[in-house]
């Protein structure tokens, strides 16, 4: 812990909640986001086209890897959550000790070794993907489980959220930007040098983002459970599957996240294949972020109004609409294209921009219905089923090149290639967005009405156990 002290100096007194904490928590979502959307746009990229893996192989290393990471989320939140205070706070000190060595793993993934045989390409994949994932886990548990005790305010939270996105939509557009420019060279083909310059690159932001959360963000609410007897982890998981705002924001992020992920592990083929653009990769990731930055400074306000469920609705059957219009067309222009997935993004855009902030609720309902706070627990739930659903997306995406005929390194493919990938991407995401609304319509629980009455409730409860 000597690392910690050495940052940050122990405090009298609380400060209130302000921008310092939403600064603070947008940054680390910068830093887990950056290295981790590097990762999921262009690490397939980087072992077809640089290491020379089949695209099949890399599809079974994703499923691999994604599988073990669910299973890694679970133990991590219970470790978390059965861990004592500690003088810089519950989930704080998690950021620094794993983010760091996360960035490091992140650059040997990145990392071409010189005389590395064929046969060990793959194990040397295996080994530094899943171990880059299990430090990820080690971070981002602890940081996404950090909002629900910074704050127990409802607008506070919303804004948290709010700032937790522009820090994703940062971390995009930096991916966005810098990626394309170094890593292919004039001809249209990757190198390895330049995956290697953006990988450290990032190492060196997160790293810093990394230190600037632990600094700014401030654990500010505790609850009274030491009185009570801490229930088995059976008995959580089992009130946890009664917990329905659990369910539905888990079933909806899960369908969500598969269709989107495919998109972006095959969105680069898409402008390079399909579009023969791939000088336009860069624009379409700044185009699908520019609808979410849009959005943001209407969130409050649109939650204040209508209700954090009611708005994920309407953004995501907005997104759905758009979707199964691309994918019954056949769109040749990119620029058309780009055009429609931004309004799309702007449904998306409204989503994501919540999503964490439905999250914390369902922690609370959680309580509510168990009388325990198990923030660990139900967070890292939550995210085993979102790295599932990039398991199965990374898979697929991976997969469906090989069924496709992609040939790694070719200087040309077929046409049915460039054709196939788009109607993968327009396809998987209007039936996960489908599926998507359905679980936030009938299973999410919590509307503006519920929520107001169980936070109510909440307070009561809390009264009594003090």
């Amino acid at each position: 812990m000597e690392l910690l002290n050495v940052i940050e100096k122990k405090k009298d007194k609380v400060k209130e909640f302000g921008m310092g904490d939403k600064i603070g928590y947008a940054l680390g979502d910068v830093g887990c986001g950056a290295f981790f959307q590097f990762v999921a746009t262009y690490l397939m990229l980087f072992y077809t086209d640089v290491l020379g893996i089949s695209a099949v192989a890399v599809g079974t290393l994703f499923i691999v890897a994604r599988v073990w990471d669910a299973i890694n989320d679970p133990i991590m939140g219970i470790i978390v959550d059965r861990n004592k205070h500690t003088a810089h706070g519950r989930f704080r000190p998690y950021i620094i000790l794993f983010g760091i060595p996360m960035t490091l793993v992140g650059i040997l993934a990145f990392t071409k070794i010189p005389g590395l045989s064929e046969g060990m390409k793959l194990p040397y994949a295996y080994v530094t993907y899943i171990l880059f994932g299990m430090l990820y886990t080690a971070v981002n548990i602890p940081y996404g489980s950090l909002s629900s005790v910074m704050t127990t305010d409802p607008v506070q939270r919303t804004s948290l959220s709010t700032f937790r996105n522009i820090g994703s939509v940062i971390s995009g557009v930096i991916v966005m930007v810098l990626v394309p420019k170094l890593i292919f060279n004039s001809e249209n083909a990757v190198t390895a040098n330049g995956f290697l310059k953006c990988a450290i690159i990032f190492a060196i932001i997160c790293s810093i983002c990394f230190v600037l959360t632990f600094k700014l963000t401030t654990e500010r609410v505790s609850y009274n459970t030491s009185s009570k007897k801490k229930a088995g982890i059976g008995s959580t998981v089992k009130t946890l599957f009664k917990n329905r705002a659990f369910i539905g924001i888990t079933l909806a992020s899960f369908a969500m996240i598969t269709s989107m992920f495919i998109g972006t592990s095959l969105n680069a083929y898409l402008f390079k294949e399909y579009f023969k653009s791939a000088n336009l990769i860069g624009v379409a990731g700044l185009a699908g972020m520019l609808p979410m930055i849009l959005v943001l400074p209407f969130i409050g306000i649109l939650v204040k109004r209508f209700g954090k469920k009611e708005v994920s609705v309407a953004g995501t059957a907005l997104a759905m609409g758009v979707y199964g219009i691309l994918f019954v067309m056949p769109i040749s222009n990119p620029y058309v294209y780009i055009g429609l997935t931004m309004v799309a993004g702007l449904g998306t855009g409204t989503v994501n921009a919540v999503t964490w902030a439905l999250i914390a609720d369902a922690i609370d309902y959680q309580e509510y219905i168990s009388g325990e706070r198990n923030e660990g627990t139900v967070y890292s739930a939550y995210s085993l089923f979102r790295k599932l659903a990039q398991a199965i997306s990374g898979g697929v995406g991976a997969f469906a090149l090989g069924m496709l005929g992609y040939q790694g390194g070719a200087a040309e493919q077929v046409e049915a290639v460039g054709i196939g990938i788009k109607n993968i991407i327009c396809g998987a995401n209007f039936v996960g967005l489908g599926l998507s609304l359905l679980a936030l319509v009938f299973i999410f629980n919590l509307s503006k009405k519920r929520l107001e009455e169980v936070n109510k409730q909440l307070e009561v409860n809390r009264a009594k156990a003090n």
